[in-house]
């Protein structure tokens, strides 16, 4: 912290309430199932726009101008996505009650690409987004929190933390689309409002109602490291694994989830039996489909089948993404509410009082991707950004993946110290993977 404390100074921080108050109808939001079992944390995002960009609307100068802009239209945005401007009354419910986001405008005393490509990878989140915030509590908190980092060169970044209490990497999407949409053209008119589900879809099914505390996560040590994957060389990624495997089309999620579950899995000290749990937005598998715009924890989880270091030919590549396709064409067959996996998980591991994956008898590695969401494409007004980045997470053996701006892929790994000193040398991995900032 002595280091990010040094390189940054705030400018101000203020408390942005909706432009319009939230009916009384609305004043209780309730959770669906994953809502309640998540820890009352933030999503953390941010994105960079360099100086060339922010220039061409707001050059130098008329900074103050840019903030005013994000402040009008965060108002705006929490006009529409009321329950990230109320509190948690407790862990099943939100008051929406316009209490506000918390918003910061800050000056960091570095250029951008020295924090991008800081060795210590904890720098670009200390300085690009509010103290505490990512990955943070949200119990004492506002639900949404955004801040407005300067850099010495005249770039910026835009960073937001929602409670993921509210809602998924979906959800936060239509957000940051919506915000960036109003901040464009704060007379523009929101396409597709968002629908709330509550706990409509995914409701508790204890018999004593909703749970009364989240299935906790305990923070583990663990470093975090991110690789670019180019479009050229997912291209070539994808032709190997075809031709390896007989899978038509592997998608890029799949060969780079492969790629990277099987190195990390190659790197433990201790080898044992091991599985790849993957999240999944559930909204068009729901019957008949939610819209796109749907807001909640819709999620579920599918799993690779486990497998055991002492059979390593059934733990190749073409293996592993061949079980991954066949997995996640099995939530096809399935009765996606009934049956879904991540809720059955979350109701073991709240009777037991084991956190979530822990029963498995193996060690479990874990992804999300964001893939499917084009935050890389995000325009306030001055361009995309030339890197949109989800912050570092505390949980090891957990992966996040994100698209950048040329249809490439970074993934953000986290492993133990031992461990990740083992996969960031893989020359598997390196062969089509480089080290963010190396290129």
């Amino acid at each position: 912290m002595g280091v990010a404390s040094r390189l940054l100074s705030t400018i101000s921080k203020k408390t942005i309430k909706p432009f319009s108050p939230t009916p009384s109808t609305q004043r209780l939001h309730k959770l669906c199932l994953p809502g309640q079992a998540f820890t009352p944390n933030h999503i953390p995002l941010v994105f960079f726009y360099p100086k060339q960009q922010v220039d061409t609307i707001f050059p130098n100068g008329h900074k103050q101008q840019l903030s005013k802009f994000l402040e009008i239209s965060l108002s705006k945005t929490l006009t529409c996505y009321y329950p990230w401007a109320g509190r948690l009354k407790d862990n099943a419910t939100v008051e929406c009650n316009d209490v506000g986001a918390e918003y910061f405008e800050v000056q960091i005393n570095s250029s951008m690409d020295e924090v991008l490509h800081h060795s210590d990878s904890r720098i670009k989140d200390l300085v690009t987004f509010p103290q505490g915030a990512p990955w943070g509590s949200c119990t004492d908190r506002a639900l949404a929190i955004a801040q407005l980092s300067h850099f010495e060169c005249g770039g910026i970044a835009i960073s937001i933390c929602l409670s993921h209490k509210v809602g998924d990497g979906c959800s936060c999407y239509w957000f940051l689309r919506d915000w960036a949409s109003l901040t464009r053209d704060p007379n523009t008119k929101i396409a597709s409002s968002p629908y709330f589900v509550e706990d409509s879809i995914i409701p508790s099914p204890l018999p004593d109602g909703p749970l009364v505390s989240p299935v906790s996560k305990k923070k583990q040590e663990c470093i975090e490291k991110t690789f670019d994957f180019s479009a050229l060389k997912l291209s070539a990624l994808k032709a190997f694994v075809e031709a390896e495997s007989g899978v038509q089309n592997p998608t890029r999620n799949e060969v780079v989830n492969a790629l990277v579950y099987k190195c990390a899995a190659n790197a433990a000290s201790i080898h044992q039996s091991h599985q790849l749990v993957q999240y999944s937005n559930i909204r068009q598998s729901v019957s008949p489909p939610l819209p796109p715009t749907s807001i909640g924890n819709l999620l579920t989880v599918f799993s690779t089948p486990i497998y055991s270091s002492s059979r390593e030919g059934d733990f190749n590549l073409s293996k592993v993404v061949s079980d991954i396709r066949n997995s996640k064409q099995k939530l096809l067959s399935i009765d996606i509410i009934k049956e879904n996996e991540w809720a059955l998980e979350i109701l073991n591991a709240y009777k037991t009082g084991k956190g979530t994956f822990q029963q498995r008898n193996c060690d479990v590695y874990v992804c999300t991707s964001l893939c499917q969401f084009p935050f890389q494409d995000l325009d306030f007004g001055w361009g995309k950004p030339s890197r949109a980045r989800l912050g570092g997470h505390f949980i090891s053996k957990y992966f996040s993946l994100i698209s950048t701006h040329d249809r490439g892929i970074q993934a953000s790994v986290h492993l133990n110290e031992q461990q990740m000193s083992v996969f960031e040398k893989d020359e598997h991995l390196l062969r089509f993977a480089t080290p963010t900032g190396q290129d």
